[in-house]
């Protein structure tokens, strides 16, 4: 579509009502600008227009209605109210022929909330008797879309300009709206916003190991939809990229070349839309082979898709010969088998249907190559409306053609219950990689997951959103000390603030990031667990082995208050016939033994802070020894519970010490009471007890 620019000149007058002023305004944009005119498609009165900036169109649907689905048309109860949707027509057309943007979308919520404000409050819509507690409607209504804040400021614009035009009151200039401060995007979705905001821009995990195990099977267990799903991903991981970007990919889109250090470093190269110039992205070593792969396998699922266009390109008069194309003259009628065979269709019934559509009979008689090949025509100019491009070609420059794209499919190619078409050709959509990606069940279809990609391959469904797969590589950038500057440029952003919105650390991402640029992050190697024979190395001294390693102390350092504590404790017990505790408690034993003698050969040195040693294993070795001797007795029948008295903890010791301490009352163990006042003093109370 061209671009109309002109001189646009609506001059207002002043003496004339704010209706009459709307009225010629609304007239002025019907009948004076020529915006859509050379679409013979287009009706000022119509539902839908073609949309100003995309290959879709735009609906003039109401705001209940906004998601209704392309495929369905829009009832009377279901569109803008007559006297508002040439309003918000007029406002496109004027604003699109000054100054050609792609914000449609965005204008349309806004003017969808505004006509319901009206609408709800006064039935029919008039727009001059606009008051600010509508404003305020809108606002609130503006919650339902993903950026609030932008569809009222839309909505502030709007105003304006017909305030401009004498048809609203001047003072709408000065209404605000409430998505400022602690409400504006920055603060609630942008680089301000709460950790879990961020977080949740983050790409699933499991999503990833998903993709990454289909994408490592071989070529031939993959359809095409799942070498297109996971060839997509692998370069969209191999360079911070939008979904639309593949568009822009040609068949040696991936290519190679040395860096500063004369280091072999692979690239992507192509066009990018948003910021109108080329880019080369770096692609991480880890992820050349694997980009490499990706690419390659989308040449191959996509070659006759290439050639094909490129036969389409020469406005051929000719059938195309595909590979299964009948081998019959052009001009030779054909069987209903070879029409079906010519055109692709695995059955007559399919066939029929397709040439109905174009001829209004179901009948296959009487057809040849040559007007088969009209039809194939016909079919190919109603579904590639942009051909030889797969997209409007805009003014500044030309996208690819299809047979230099790298996304060059073919109809009903990536679908699961047909083959590939030989003879048409399908723009690529980038909601082909979308929907496949989105587990989320639709209640209001009748296939309510129609394709997803996970459920398909046996995993739990889940949802992959394109641009989280960007987020994620910005956010591993930055914590691997890449800057926000060089972030920015990798990701083709105008400004180092909009990269600040995807970015997004934990502390410990910041703790680790940050010692690894200060160089002063220090790796711990894990000590293996000590072997038998390598704890008999050490020899005997002060220090004693357990289940779960070696403690060691000094002899001086006396021995630990936890040592061999268990046979200790009036909680512990044991089972007759338990071979495997029986086994431990002689390990023990043996162990005890060993350090008692080593005590006693320091002793005989002259170390004699050993002694405290030998005391204390003492008491060990001879519980363990009654232990052992109870354990083996023949008498005592296997199964039987052993219990031994604790002398110094038990479980309700420690409640009755807990107890005791917050009544002020202070329990004194054995041990203190005879180091502190002597054994006789123990004796006599242990005589009270009796």
């Amino acid at each position: 579509m061209a671009s109309h620019l002109k001189l646009v000149s609506f001059n207002p007058n002043p003496k004339l009502s704010p209706t009459s002023n709307l009225k010629a305004l609304i007239k002025y944009c019907r009948n004076e600008l020529a915006l859509f005119s050379d679409d013979p498609n287009f009706d000022w009165a119509a539902s839908s227009w073609p949309s100003p900036s995309r290959d879709s169109r735009v609906r003039f649907t109401n705001y209940e209605n906004s998601g209704l689905h392309h495929s369905r048309e829009a009832t009377d109860d279901q569109l803008m109210h007559p006297a508002f949707a040439d309003i918000a027509k007029s406002y496109l057309r004027y604003w699109h022929t000054i100054a050609p943007h792609r914000n449609a979308g965005r204008e349309m919520q806004a003017l969808r909330c505004l006509e319901k404000a009206l609408v709800d409050d006064m039935g029919v819509p008039d727009i001059t008797k606009i008051r600010i507690k509508h404003f305020n409607t809108v606002c609130s209504l503006a919650k339902k879309f993903a950026a609030p804040e932008y569809v009222a400021s839309t909505v502030v614009n709007i105003l304006t300009w017909l305030s401009e035009k004498l048809v609203v009151p001047a003072e709408v200039i000065r209404w605000e709206h409430g998505y400022i401060k602690e409400n504006s995007y920055y603060n609630r979705q942008g680089a301000n916003a709460p950790d879990e905001v961020k977080i949740k821009k983050s790409a699933s995990q499991d999503a990833f190991l998903s993709i990454a195990d289909v994408f490592s099977k071989p070529l031939t267990q993959l359809d095409d939809s799942d070498v297109m799903v996971t060839s997509i991903t692998a370069l969209l991981l191999s360079a911070p990229m939008r979904i639309g970007e593949t568009l822009h990919w040609r068949k040696d889109c991936l290519r190679s070349d040395h860096d500063k250090d004369g280091v072999s470093q692979r690239y992507l190269a192509y066009y990018v839309p948003k910021t109108r110039s080329f880019t080369r992205k770096a692609v991480p070593k880890t992820m050349g082979e694997v980009a490499q792969e990706a690419v390659d396998r989308l040449i191959t699922i996509t070659d006759e898709g290439r050639k094909l266009a490129l036969y389409m390109e020469g406005n051929p008069t000719k059938f195309y010969r595909h590979a299964d194309c009948p081998n019959v003259p052009d001009d030779q009628e054909l069987t209903k088998d070879q029409i079906a065979q010519a055109l692709g269709f695995a059955h007559g019934k399919a066939c029929e249907n397709f040439i109905k559509s174009h001829t209004g009979d179901y009948s296959l008689k009487g057809f040849t190559l040559n007007s088969l090949w009209q039809i194939v025509l016909a079919e190919h100019r109603a579904k590639n409306p942009h051909f030889p491009y797969q997209e409007r070609p805009q003014k500044e420059l030309k996208p690819l053609k299809m047979s230099e794209s790298l996304m060059c499919f073919r109809r009903l190619q990536l679908g699961t219950r047909q083959g590939a078409s030989p003879v048409l050709l399908a723009p690529f959509n980038p909601d082909y990689y979308r929907k496949r990606l989105d587990g989320a069940v639709k209640l209001d279809r009748n296939n309510q997951r129609p394709m997803c990609f996970f459920t398909k391959h046996g995993f739990d469904a889940q949802k992959l959103n394109s641009h989280s797969l960007r987020t994620f590589l910005n956010r591993l950038a930055k914590q691997l000390g890449v800057t926000v500057k060089e972030i920015t440029e990798w990701s083709s952003r105008a400004s180092k603030r909009q990269t600040h919105t995807y970015l997004h650390e934990t502390a410990e991402q910041k703790l680790e990031r940050a010692s690894l640029l200060m160089d002063t992050k220090q790796e711990h190697e894990n000590l293996q667990p000590v072997s038998e024979e390598e704890a008999a190395e050490y020899g005997q001294g002060p220090y004693h082995r357990s289940r779960y390693g070696i403690c060691r102390r000094s002899w001086r350092a006396g021995p630990c208050i936890k040592f061999a504590d268990c046979i200790n404790c009036s909680e512990l017990l044991a089972c007759k016939g338990d071979r495997v505790a029986l086994e431990t408690i002689k390990n023990d034993l043996a162990n005890i033994s060993s350090t008692r003698a080593a005590a006693l050969k320091a002793i005989d040195a002259g170390e004699r802070s050993a002694s405290l040693w030998l005391e204390k294993s003492q008491h060990q070795e001879q519980r363990l020894i009654a232990l052992v001797d109870v354990m083996e007795n023949p008498e005592i029948p296997d199964g039987s519970p052993i219990q031994m008295t604790g002398s110094d903890f038990s479980h309700e010791a420690r409640l009755v010490g807990t107890k005791a301490k917050e009544a002020g009352v202070e329990l004194l163990q054995k041990e203190q009471v005879v180091r502190d006042h002597g054994k006789n003093l123990l004796e006599c109370l242990e005589m009270l007890l009796h």
